[in-house]
């Protein structure tokens, strides 16, 4: 009977309605009338730092420049030349050194590189020769405070 209740309602709604526009002598039809379109005042938003979107040897480049610039610092420094055996080894991406001694060296795998069978290997022989060795992952946020503080850390 859900029906027949709905429409009997329907029914009632229309003729009072009707009485009442008749009464005042207004015409209300059966749609609502338009309301003003509200638009609320858009709130203040706060401010948001911008997302530094320089990949992590950008940052590194940046950072080993300024902050550490009585170190030295090499690039993509192959593990045999510092005497590894190996076909499987990849390249250290920084070794930095003061006064020829090795001080840490420092990789920036990415997502799937730490399964590897080069990275391992490579990193076996940097704990082997008794070198520090740090990662920073690509896929990671690695603010600037973040990577200077862990590089101050371990130099």
């Amino acid at each position: 009977m859900g029906i027949f209740d709905r429409l009997i309602k329907d029914v009632t709604k229309k003729a009072v309605g009707e009485a009442i526009d008749s009464a005042f002598g207004t015409n209300h039809s059966s749609q609502p009338a338009s309301q003003p379109a509200y638009n609320p005042a858009p709130a203040a938003t706060p401010a948001v730092p911008e997302e530094d979107n320089r990949t992590i040897e950008q940052k590194l480049d940046a950072i080993l420049a300024s902050s550490f610039s009585s170190y030295q610092v090499q690039k993509k420094v192959d593990p045999r030349s510092m005497g590894a055996v190996g076909a499987s080894l990849i390249p250290f991406d920084y070794v930095i050194s003061q006064g020829g001694q090795i001080r840490l060296i420092v990789m920036t795998p990415g997502k799937n590189t730490c399964g590897t069978r080069g990275y391992r290997f490579t990193k076996e022989f940097a704990q082997q020769s008794g070198l520090t060795l740090i990662n920073f992952l690509q896929d990671s946020l690695n603010e600037e405070s973040y990577i200077t503080d862990r590089l101050h850390q371990y130099i």
